[in-house]
């Protein structure tokens, strides 16, 4: 496995792992897109960081700052999504290890995320790496005719 930041040539894979992953049952609203100019202008090459395998692209993690306040400058969010494919196979956690490895190089603080209720997958997986909630937004989506609840997660570095 080789993990690294994202080139222009990833597009394709990268797309094609987010319409796989990013799913009622994980996120709130349909993400998509339609060709890979419109990726790359919301996710520029070395924005991201990717696991590949043999050529593919298995897993994608993405970091940022949710305010753009010096404040706030010691926090990050994160957004991850690992290949079904390659799930349950060491890809989330060696995309986690190289956050971790990143946010501390440049002196983040915290690292947050916002997980839906529904996704007990995603929640364990969180848990397992340090992560603990920090709050929950009642009822914050209605996804499928049924609400579901947003719930706020962190790791302290």
């Amino acid at each position: 496995m080789l993990i690294r930041k994202s080139i222009q040539e990833d597009a394709a894979g990268m797309i094609e792992l987010e319409h796989l992953v990013w799913t009622a049952g994980t996120t709130p609203g349909e993400i998509h897109y339609n060709t890979d100019a419109e990726y790359l202008l919301k996710n520029p090459p070395g924005s991201k960081v990717v696991a590949e395998i043999d050529g593919q692209i298995a897993g994608i993690l993405g970091y940022h700052s949710p305010i753009p306040l010096k404040s706030n400058e010691h926090v990050w969010t994160l957004d991850i999504a690992v290949h079904p494919n390659f799930q349950k196979h060491g890809v989330g956690s060696a995309l986690m290890e190289e956050l971790y490895r990143i946010a501390k190089a440049e002196n983040k603080k915290k690292i947050s995320l916002r997980v839906l209720s529904t996704n007990e997958k995603a929640i364990q997986f969180y848990t397992k790496h340090g992560f603990q909630k920090e709050g929950q937004l009642h009822n914050e989506f209605i996804i499928d005719g049924k609400y579901v609840d947003d719930i706020f997660m962190a790791v302290f570095l």
